[in-house]
């Protein structure tokens, strides 16, 4: 299904850039797609992704974590030689448990870490619906983005009056309360609502999407029948629990 999405989106000429080129250009396409990576869990699932980007000749953007479940140094070098950008998932405000200052001497730390690794020009926060912080409430105006060398941040640096967003966060495209932290920053336009891939396949194909700004989750798609019952079956356990803290908070 990912595929098919690639596919039709390349088949309808849209052009694709990945976060970094989206913020630097001067001046952007009339109609461009933003293919954007958030690696949780299951690094394999991202490379497996990103072959196939690759072999559709489209260039995307992969945000890695730090943690010992995701950063694998071998397959995130893999994925860039294959012409994709690499980026930090930083979750520091959390792992300093609101502390600015701290959170900004860890998020110094993890990203010289990854850079270590290969060339990081933009960072994405990472949503836990599970603790009171949103990661990206470090960037304050004595802290920018500046002072790491970096372009920006994925969420905080688009223009999403411009971008119609889209994340499979809660194993759905459409917006509503499973999107926890996982929501877009400023004003925003969003005429169009997609429940299922086929259903977003269908808009791009119908081509009232000018500007799709499309995050995806590789640990939240299968390769096989039997990983798909798993992860379906994980996801509906996980909102579960998101509707719950919803209702006692």
């Amino acid at each position: 299904m990912y595929e098919a999405l690639i596919e039709k989106t390349t088949e309808c000429a849209y052009s694709t850039l990945p976060v970094k080129e989206y913020i630097s250009a001067e001046s952007l396409p009339n109609r461009f797609a933003v293919f954007r990576h958030d690696v949780d869990r299951k690094p394999q699932n991202a490379l497996d992704i990103a072959r196939i980007e690759a072999e559709h000749g489209v260039t995307a953007t992969y945000y890695f974590r730090t943690v010992d479940k995701t950063f694998n140094p071998e397959l995130i070098q893999t994925i860039a030689s294959l012409g994709h950008e690499i980026g930090y998932h930083y979750e520091d405000l959390d792992r300093a448990d609101g502390d600015i200052d701290r959170a900004h001497e860890l998020f110094a730390e993890n990203l010289e870490q990854l850079r270590a690794v290969c060339d990081i020009d933009t960072v994405c926060m990472h949503g836990n619906p599970l603790t009171p912080h949103d990661n990206r409430d470090i960037w304050t105006e004595e802290y920018d983005f500046d002072e790491y060398g970096l372009l920006g941040e994925a969420y905080l640096s688009a223009n999403f009056t411009d971008l119609t967003y889209f994340s499979d966060t809660g194993r759905t495209w459409r917006d509503g309360t499973l999107k926890v932290k996982d929501t877009t920053t400023g004003p925003s336009e969003k005429q169009y609502q997609a429940s299922g891939t086929e259903e977003l396949i269908q808009l791009v194909k119908s081509g009232r999407l000018q500007r799709p700004y499309i995050l995806s989750h590789p640990n939240r798609w299968a390769g096989s029948y039997d990983e798909l019952v798993y992860v379906t079956g994980k996801d509906t356990v996980i909102n579960v629990g998101k509707r719950a803290l919803q209702m006692f908070r």
